[in-house]
């Protein structure tokens, strides 16, 4: 049956009209459902998704090609059309056909990833955006991925599309003698991409980026493009929120793969001036990236230097979860060296009072980082002395939730209850998923062995607590 909202610029022409097909097969099935789309007017608008800089004179809802690949084929080849509006329709349809698996991996195959990597440093604004969407799908397949991957130039463009209209007039202030570069681009190139002041276009590139920085592979090829950690944490102090967050997510990734070159960057100390940021979810990113810097010993002497542990204690106790839970997970790295744990003695009621009750909290996620960092404070004898004497008792008494009364995220959501427990093949998008570190499955969620590492952790705080120098 035909769908006539489902494409763009792939509407068949021909002598009958697709609504009748449509119309007979129904009939045939006797089935009396109301689908406004066949019905007329016949121009009925995308809903799935709608562009934020409108193409000029371009109707999306009409097309004169028809199905199949053939016109895919049409598609890739009018993306270098000399003529503008042509240029215009056949990105349009493209964004829609990606959205199909069959046709972008047809795409993928027709080295469509390259023409569009090409249209990057385009002076349309609606065309680098689009560009921008276009590759964040099809960087969801391997092949979309591989292909990406064999242009690292790509990284350069999205860098500079991320980069603020701050040197809209560096072309007029640098002379012709002096024209060399700026942060490794020449500045004629730097101007087609920075004059550019639409927060759209910076949106789509920073998340066709963490989109890429997703990959383990691709990490590797992101951090060796040059000055790219070092523009990364310019563009997050001062942007817009949504643009920020995307880009933590991305240090987040590269930080881990490669923690040297953030390190000598300063970033530490640029993560722990976002700690008093009024939006919540930056702190939060924010110490997710710093956890990942304490994971090296150069780190691990910051966080002792700034006495990170001391400055985490008030955000124990935030009224946002997910502040509460990075701060936990960064204080796990926070208070494994000897120096740390040392200081962690002068706040010894407060500390282990407020980690305690986090023990105790309705958050498989919370519960295991809370233990974790309650066993890398037992190292310390006073500390240990003080859990065996206060808080021993309750730490007996914590509950581990069962695989019934968990959905296997960070959140208490009602989708257990509307999906039956569909967790193993669900993705909720900004809900901290626990996932498997291993096999063919890295993605998929593993309730019950998550659930029994919550309890091998208390049985584990049980016996640190218990620990004698003897024993």
């Amino acid at each position: 049956m035909f769908c006539p909202h489902k494409n763009s610029y792939l509407q068949l022409v021909c002598a009958m009209n697709p609504r009748i097909i449509n119309k007979a097969v129904d009939k045939a099935m006797r089935k009396k459902t109301f689908d406004p789309h066949c019905e007329l007017p016949p121009a009925q608008r995308l809903e799935s998704m709608q562009p934020s800089l409108y193409a000029p004179m371009v109707d999306v809802t009409r097309g004169r090609m028809g199905f199949g690949r053939v016109g895919l084929r049409i598609l890739n080849r009018d993306l270098h059309s000399k003529d503008y509006l042509t240029q215009l329709q056949a990105i349009h349809s493209i964004m829609d056909q990606v959205q199909i698996s069959e046709n972008a991996i047809f795409l993928i195959n027709l080295h469509v990833v390259y023409r569009l990597i090409d249209l990057m440093g385009n002076r349309n604004p609606v065309i680098r955006e689009k560009v921008c969407i276009i590759l964040t799908h099809l960087a969801g397949y391997a092949q979309g991925r591989q292909r990406i991957m064999s242009r690292p130039e790509i990284f350069i463009s999205l860098m500079y599309l991320c980069l603020r209209d701050k040197r809209k007039n560096q072309k007029n202030k640098t002379s012709a003698g002096n024209r060399t570069q700026v942060l490794g681009i020449p500045c004629h190139v730097l101007y087609h991409y920075t004059t550019t002041g639409h927060p759209e276009i910076r949106y789509a590139a920073a998340y066709t980026l963490r989109t890429l920085a997703r990959d383990r592979c691709a990490c590797d090829v992101i951090c060796k493009t040059e000055d790219i950690i070092v523009n990364l944490l310019k563009m997050i102090t001062n942007d817009y929120t949504g643009i920020v967050l995307l880009h933590l997510k991305t240090l987040e990734n590269l930080i881990e793969w490669d923690p040297v070159v953030p390190l000598k960057s300063n970033a530490f100390q640029v993560m722990l001036a976002l700690f008093k940021n009024e939006d919540a979810r930056i702190v939060s990113h924010a110490m997710d990236c710093m956890a990942q810097l304490c994971k090296h010993d150069v780190g691990k002497q910051l966080a002792d230097e700034n006495d990170v542990t001391f400055v985490l204690r008030s955000f124990l106790d935030n009224h946002n979860i997910e502040v509460s839970i990075s701060a936990v997970g960064l204080m796990c790295y926070t208070t494994v060296t000897t120096r740390s744990k040392w200081r962690a003695k002068e706040a010894c009621n407060e500390l282990t009072r407020h980690l305690t009750y986090l023990c105790h909290a309705n958050k498989p996620l919370l519960q295991l980082r809370a233990l974790q960092v309650l066993i890398n404070l037992c190292d310390c004898p006073d500390i240990r002395y003080h859990m065996k004497l206060y808080w021993e008792k309750k730490i007996k008494q914590i509950v581990v939730r069962t695989h019934e009364e968990w959905d296997g995220t960070s959140e208490t959501t009602s989708m257990g209850l509307e999906t039956g427990h569909n967790y193993r093949t669900m993705c909720i998008e900004k809900v901290e998923t626990i996932k498997n570190d291993y096999g063919d499955n890295a993605e998929i969620v593993n309730v019950y062995s998550y659930l029994r590492t919550v309890q091998a952790k208390k049985e584990q705080l049980i016996r640190a607590i218990n620990w004698k120098p003897w024993s």
